[in-house]
C-alpha cells in the first residue's frame, strides 16, 4: 500500500553515506592547505634535516592528497583510505625521524577518530591498534642501527630520554583509547538516534498516507450512499408512477363512468361502487407501501423492530424465498441515525443474499447485548460472488455505516456454506439476551 517508502534505516545509511563524502572531500582539501606551508619548508631546506628518503615519503604523500582531492569520481572511500594509508606512512616514519616533534606524536591520536568517522566502528578499532603500536613501538627505531643514515640524519641535540618517551607514549594512548570509547559510544548513539527519527518519519508517512486512503474512500462512500439514496428515490417514483397514479387513474375512470351514469339518470350498480371501493382500498395500502419505503423508520424506539419485520415479510412476498425475522433482549433504539443506519445495513444484506447468493433462506436477528446491539444476517447460499465478496461497493457501504456508528462489522462464511454478516453497535440501556 506503501510503494516506493524505503525500508527501515537505509535512509540513515543513505545520508550517513552522503555526508561521509562531502566530509572526505572537505578534508581532503584542508589537508592540502594546511601541509603546503611544510611541504614548502622542507623541500627549501628551512625544515629540520632530514634525508632525501624522508623528504621523497613526504613530498609523495603530499601529492597522494592532491590526486584523492582532484579525482573526485573516485568512490569516496578509496580517496579516503589512500589519504588515510599515506598519513600513517607519514606519522610511521615521521615518528621515527622526529621522536620529540608534538604534532607527530599527537597526529597517531587523531587518525582513528577520523577512520572511525568516514568508515564505521570496525575501521576505527583497526585503526587505533595501529596507532598503539606506531605510539609505543616505532619512536624507539630511532637509534636503530639499521635506521640511521637511511630515515634519522646525525644530530647533535642530546637524545630524548627513554623515560620520557614512554611517558609520552602511555600518555597519548590513553588519550587515544579515552577519546576512541567516547567517540565509538557518540557514534552509536547517533545512528540509533537517526534511525529512531527515521522510523517516526516513516511511521508519520505511513499514516498520512493511510489517512489520505481514508479520506478519499469515505468521500467515495459518502458519494455512492447519497447515489444508492437518489436511485432509491427514483425506484419509490416508479412505484408511485406505475402503482398509485395507475391505480388513482383506475379510480377517477370509474368515477367518471359513474357520474355520467347519473346524469342520464341511471342508478350506479352495486358491484361498480364496490369495485372503485376496493380500488380505492389498493391504492391506500400501495400509498402506504410507497411511504413505508420512503421513511421505514418512525421516531418510535421500537421503529427498528417493526421495520425489519415489514423488510422480512416484503422480502419473502417479492421473492418467495423462506425469511425469518427474530428478536432477543431489549432491541429498543432511541437514536433514530442509529437506527437508520442499521436498517440500510440490514436492507443492503438482505438484497445481496436475494440478488447475489442463489439463497433459500434468509434469517435477519436483531439482538440485545451488554455490549450493545448486534445485528446479524444470515443465508444459505452461494456467498458474495466476484466484487462483491471481495469488498464491493454494497460490503464496503455496510463497512462504512457501521464505522461511522463506531461498530464492529464483519462479514464471514458460514460452516455449512452461506453467508453471515455481523455489526454490533456499541450502546447504553440494552438489556442482554439470554444465550
Amino acid at each position: 500500500m506503501h510503494g516506493g517508502a524505503a525500508p527501515e534505516g537505509d535512509a540513515v545509511k543513505i545520508a550517513l553515506e552522503e555526508w561521509r563524502r562531502k566530509a572526505t572531500d572537505a578534508l581532503l582539501i584542508a589537508s592540502i592547505i594546511s601541509y603546503f606551508p611544510g611541504v614548502i619548508l622542507m623541500l627549501g631546506g628551512e625544515a629540520p634535516p632530514s634525508t632525501g628518503l624522508v623528504q621523497g615519503t613526504m613530498a609523495g604523500a603530499y601529492v597522494v592528497v592532491i590526486l584523492s582531492t582532484m579525482l573526485r569520481r573516485i568512490d569516496f572511500r578509496v580517496r579516503a583510505g589512500a589519504m588515510l594509508v599515506v598519513a600513517y606512512i607519514m606519522i610511521f616514519v615521521g615518528n621515527m625521524t622526529f621522536p620529540q616533534g608534538p604534532f607527530l606524536r599527537a597526529l597517531p591520536v587523531f587518525l582513528p577518530l577520523l577512520t572511525l568517522v568516514l568508515f564505521g566502528v570496525p575501521a576505527g578499532r583497526y585503526a587505533t591498534v595501529f596507532s598503539a603500536v606506531i605510539l609505543l613501538c616505532v619512536p624507539f627505531l630511532h637509534d636503530a642501527p639499521f635506521i640511521r643514515g637511511v630515515i634519522v640524519m646525525p644530530a647533535n641535540a642530546a637524545p630524548v630520554p627513554l623515560t620520557v618517551m614512554l611517558t609520552q607514549s602511555a600518555g597519548l594512548m590513553g588519550v587515544l583509547i579515552a577519546l576512541m570509547i567516547l567517540l565509538e559510544r557518540f557514534y552509536w548513539f547517533l545512528l540509533q538516534s537517526l534511525s529512531k527519527l527515521e522510523k517516526e518519519a516513516s511511521d508519520r508517512r505511513a499514516a498520512y498516507q493511510d489517512l489520505e486512503w481514508e479520506m478519499s474512500e469515505r468521500k467515495r462512500l459518502e458519494r455512492e450512499v447519497a447515489r444508492a439514496g437518489d436511485e432509491e428515490r427514483r425506484r419509490l417514483g416508479h412505484e408511485i408512477h406505475d402503482g398509485v397514479c395507475q391505480q388513482l387513474t383506475g379510480a377517477l375512470l370509474r368515477s367518471e363512468a359513474l357520474t355520467r351514469r347519473l346524469n342520464r339518470g341511471e342508478t350506479p350498480v352495486v358491484e361498480e361502487l364496490s369495485a372503485l371501493s376496493s380500488l380505492l382500498d389498493e391504492t391506500i395500502e400501495e400509498a402506504r407501501a410507497v411511504a413505508q419505503g420512503l421513511c421505514p423508520l418512525d421516531a418510535d424506539p421500537e421503529a427498528l423492530a417493526e421495520a425489519l419485520k415489514i423488510l422480512i415479510k416484503r422480502t419473502r412476498d417479492a421473492s418467495g424465498l423462506a425469511c425469518q425475522f427474530e428478536t432477543a433482549g431489549d432491541v429498543s433504539v432511541a437514536d433514530s441515525t442509529t437506527a437508520h443506519h442499521l436498517y440500510r445495513i440490514a436492507q443492503e444484506a438482505v438484497s445481496n443474499a436475494v440478488r447475489h447468493a442463489h439463497a433459500s433462506r434468509i434469517t435477519v436477528a436483531l439482538r440485545g447485548s451488554k455490549d450493545g446491539l448486534i445485528l446479524e444476517v444470515e443465508d444459505n447460499g452461494e456467498g458474495l460472488p466476484g466484487k462483491t465478496s471481495e469488498g464491493g461497493m454494497g460490503l464496503r457501504t455496510m463497512a462504512y455505516r457501521a464505522r461511522f456508528l463506531e461498530g464492529e462489522f464483519t462479514m464471514a462464511p458460514l460452516p455449512k456454506g452461506g453467508t453471515r454478516i455481523f455489526c454490533r453497535v456499541p450502546g447504553r440501556g440494552f438489556a442482554p439476551y439470554d444465550e
